[in-house]
C-alpha cells in the first residue's frame, strides 16, 4: 500500500454504499488541485452539478491545512498527499484508487467548455479505440492552443511538432501524447501499459514516454472538441522540454527497437542511452510486444490521421 498519501471518502447511504461495492463505476473524474482554493470549491461546485461520476481531488497536506473544503463538499474523496508529487505519480495513483472502466483527469485552473459525455463513452466502448481521448484547450483569450503532436526526430533528440486542432468537426485527430495528462482515460489499458513512468522526473518526459508507448505496442491517442478545457490565467503552453533525471529511459523505450522485415531488431540509441531499461524493460518485454517502431510511426503519421 502506497503511504505517501491519506483518503478521506465520500459519505453515501448505506444503501448507495453497499451496492458500489459490486459495482464498477463507467466514469471517475480525476481533480488535479493547482489553482487557487476559490477555483478548487468553483470547480467543485459545477462538477456536481453538471456531471454524475464520482469526484476524486488529487491535493497536498500543506493546502488541506485549515481547509474547510473537504467539509463543505462531502459527496467529494479527497485524496491528500504528504508532498507535491508529478502529474504521472498523482494520475497513477488515482489510477489504482478509482474503480472506474474510464477516468477523466480535469485541473482546476481549467474550466470545462465541452463535454459530450455519450458520445465520448460510445467511442471508448468500441472495439478498437484510443487509449486516451485528449482536449482541445482554450486560452485566456480564447484561441485555440497547438496542443496537437506529431513525432519527429531532430538529429538524436526528439522534438516534438505542434498543430493546431481541428474545431469546426467532431472527428478525431491523432495526438501523441496527454499534454498535462488531462484526458478521458481507459483505466483497464493505461494500467496494463504500467501507466506513467515515475523514474523519469520531468513530467514533459512522463506524458511523451507513455504517448511514444501507447503508439508502438498497437494503440492510439485522439483529440477532438468533443472534450475542451478554457485556461482563464493561461495565454500560452509552455512545456519544459530541458533534460531531466530519468530522460534516457523514454529513449531506450522509444527508440531501442527498429522493425526490420516484420520482424523486432535492437539497437542502442547513443548518447542517450539507460543500460538497465535496456536490459529489463526492452529486452523481456517490448521486444515480444512491440508492433511498431518510431521511425516507422513518424512516416505514417499523416497518412493515418
Amino acid at each position: 500500500m502506497n503511504t505517501n498519501y491519506r483518503m478521506i471518502y465520500r459519505k453515501q447511504d448505506l444503501g448507495l454504499r453497499l451496492s458500489s461495492l459490486y459495482r464498477q463505476e463507467m466514469l471517475s473524474i480525476g481533480i488535479l488541485d493547482y489553482g487557487s482554493e476559490e477555483e478548487l470549491a468553483e470547480t467543485l461546485e459545477w462538477y456536481l452539478g453538471n456531471i454524475n461520476a464520482p469526484l476524486f481531488v488529487m491535493t497536498t497536506e500543506y493546502r488541506m491545512e485549515g481547509s474547510e473544503i473537504p467539509q463543505r463538499f462531502p459527496e467529494v474523496s479527497f485524496m491528500v498527499f504528504k508532498s507535491t508529487l508529478t502529474t504521472g505519480e498523482y494520475i497513477n495513483i488515482f489510477a489504482s484508487e478509482c474503480n472506474a472502466v474510464l477516468f477523466l483527469i480535469v485541473r482546476t485552473d481549467s474550466v470545462m467548455i465541452s463535454f459530450s459525455g455519450d458520445r465520448l463513452i460510445s467511442l471508448m466502448e468500441e472495439k478498437v479505440h484510443p487509449v486516451v481521448i485528449t482536449p482541445v484547450m482554450i486560452s485566456s483569450q480564447g484561441e485555440v492552443m497547438p496542443t496537437l503532436k506529431a513525432p519527429y526526430l531532430r538529429g538524436k533528440e526528439v522534438d516534438p511538432i505542434s498543430f493546431m486542432p481541428d474545431i469546426d468537426s467532431d472527428g478525431m485527430r491523432k495526438n501523441l501524447y496527454p499534454i498535462m495528462g488531462m484526458g478521458l482515460y481507459d483505466r483497464a489499458i493505461f494500467q496494463r501499459m504500467k501507466g506513467y513512468d515515475t523514474k523519469i522526473a520531468g513530467e514533459y518526459y512522463q506524458a511523451l514516454d507513455l504517448g511514444c508507448r501507447i503508439y508502438l505496442f498497437g494503440y492510439s491517442i485522439e483529440t477532438t472538441r468533443m472534450l475542451a478545457f478554457q485556461f482563464p490565467s493561461r495565454i500560452s503552453i509552455i512545456e519544459d522540454r530541458s533534460e531531466c533525471e530519468g530522460m534516457n529511459r523514454f529513449y531506450t523505450k522509444a527508440l531501442s527497437i527498429k522493425r526490420i522485415g516484420g520482424k523486432n531488431a535492437l539497437q542502442k540509441w547513443k548518447p542517450y542511452f539507460d543500460k538497465s531499461v535496456f536490459q529489463d524493460e526492452v529486452k523481456k518485454r517490448q521486444m515480444i510486444l512491440q508492433k511498431l517502431d518510431f521511425f516507422t510511426l513518424m512516416e505514417r503519421w499523416e497518412s493515418v490521421e
